[in-house]
């Protein structure tokens, strides 16, 4: 009994440390703009697909991604809802984040400290100059097999988030040109143009 309390004792201790810098760097996140690029490699692929435009954070988990390359495409998180654009095709799809939506998507976990504190072991290690933060998830069944989150020490700035699902995918985000910038409660809202089919999820 004393030696299991131990194990969990220290567990404990680890998520803590884990958490308190993603938490930082959350705070850090909002109010910035940042552009990004993004590579999916799935399974059994050496080359990946590469994707890149422009990201703005409010008060995680707030969000608005626009994708300038190489199709036009934007989405916006304003906590409760997302909403996902597609000029090309003339559709915006509308889901309702509950929490599995939430489990799925490591960028609505990094600011949801219950949520990500319920679903994921989170543990942190000095890397030079970064801090590297590893999450697992609590349960075998999740779909998101691991998520490796890359901080710098000094600003707490977020400069990667790479994760794997459990069909052995990979997704990686960087993040570049940070700057600070005014954002509203408007900026995390989409409102469809006229003439464009809106999919409710």
């Amino acid at each position: 009994m004393k030696i299991t309390s131990l194990v969990l004792s220290l567990i404990l201790v680890a998520s803590a440390a884990g958490a308190a810098e993603l938490d930082r760097a959350a705070a850090a996140l909002a109010g910035t703009e940042a552009q990004f690029t993004q590579r999916f490699t799935p399974k059994g692929f050496k080359n990946s697909q590469i994707d890149s435009g422009s990201v703005v954070f409010g008060t995680l988990p707030m969000m608005r991604w626009t994708y300038a390359k190489p199709e036009q495409k934007i989405f916006v998180f304003d906590g409760s809802r997302s909403w996902f654009y597609l000029p090309a095709e003339k559709q915006v799809t509308v889901t309702t984040l509950d929490e599995a939506h939430r489990r799925e998507l490591p960028f609505l976990l990094i600011g949801d400290q219950d949520a990500r504190d319920r679903n994921f072991v989170v543990r942190e290690s000095p890397s030079g100059s970064n801090v590297v933060v590893m999450l697992h998830p609590r349960a075998a069944s999740a779909l998101i097999r691991s998520v490796t989150i890359t901080i710098a020490a000094a600003t707490h700035t977020i400069q990667r988030v790479a994760y794997s699902d459990r069909d052995g995918n990979e997704t990686m985000f960087d993040f570049s040109g940070i700057t600070r910038r005014t954002v509203t409660p408007d900026l995390f809202r989409f409102t469809p143009p006229a003439g464009v089919e809106v999919v409710q999820q």
